[in-house]
């Protein structure tokens, strides 16, 4: 079991490379590909397979084209990378909520693990949220009051977005915003989608305090959009603390959640 979660693992962060090479020299051929990433041209071809069925990756002659603006990733796909980490960090910061808090609470696929984890829970609450999913998973809890923002949607990745979001979620104020990202280094938290990094910022900005939710493997990475400094941090709950420049950076923030538990 061990085995296949690390080979998932592998995979997963060698197909997010092969996507970002691709955006950067769209025009590289799969032989390129396969000693750019040390990997065989058969990989780069089932990795094209699985991609193009995503929807991320469309064929043409001799390579591949990425698809879309956003996460390279379609969001079945990255559901299942990392999931008994995901499931730690949930359970963590489940733990950490009150009852009576009003949360407001990001879109991801640690987001909808985390609110089928709160939802479990049964304690009091209001979560304001623009997740599609997290929202309909909450809503199925009795104690939980769910309050959707508006926007326009995108179906696929399961949230709401725009200025209507925005401007809903600036009329109200929360006990905490539980947030999610592509990305953490010395220099802040990023993420790949504009449309939810912009959302995210206003959750931060109107709560009294706020949790990333990270799995180590998103460590010491960069993605397109800084949501805030790494001073803008709350608190940051996951599996495995950081090491180096960026414990240095998190000082006090980190709480490492199931670290002694094998993956």
């Amino acid at each position: 079991m061990e085995n296949t979660a690390s080979g998932q693992g592998k995979k997963f962060d060698r197909q997010q490379l092969l996507l970002s090479v691709i955006r950067q020299n769209p025009g590289i051929l799969i032989r390129d590909l396969a000693k750019q990433l040390a990997v065989s041209r058969e990989t780069i071809r089932r990795d094209f397979d699985e991609l193009c069925d995503a929807g991320v990756l469309e064929r043409r002659y001799g390579g591949a084209n990425a698809i879309g603006p956003g996460n390279a990733l379609s969001f079945d796909l990255r559901q299942q990378q990392h999931v008994p980490e995901r499931r730690r960090i949930a359970r963590a910061t489940v733990d950490m909520v009150e009852a009576g808090q009003v949360i407001m609470l990001a879109p991801g696929t640690t987001a909808l693990i985390f609110a089928e984890t709160l939802a479990a829970a049964d304690k009091p609450l209001t979560v304001i949220t623009n997740g599609l999913r997290e929202a309909h998973t909450l809503s199925e809890a009795e104690s939980i009051r769910v309050i959707m923002a508006p926007g326009d949607v995108d179906g696929r990745e399961g949230f709401v977005w725009g200025h209507d979001t925005t401007t809903f979620l600036s009329g109200y104020s929360a006990d905490l915003a539980v947030f999610f990202a592509d990305a953490l280094n010395v220099n802040g938290v990023f993420e790949s989608d504009p449309r939810t990094a912009a959302v995210v910022r206003s959750m931060i900005a109107h709560s009294n305090a706020n949790m990333l939710l990270m799995d180590h493997n998103r460590f010491d990475k960069q993605a397109l959009q800084l949501i805030c400094p790494i001073d803008r941090i709350g608190t940051l709950v996951s599996d495995e603390g950081p090491a180096g420049a960026l414990a240095d950076a998190l000082a006090t923030r980190t709480r490492v959640t199931g670290s002694a538990m094998p993956r």
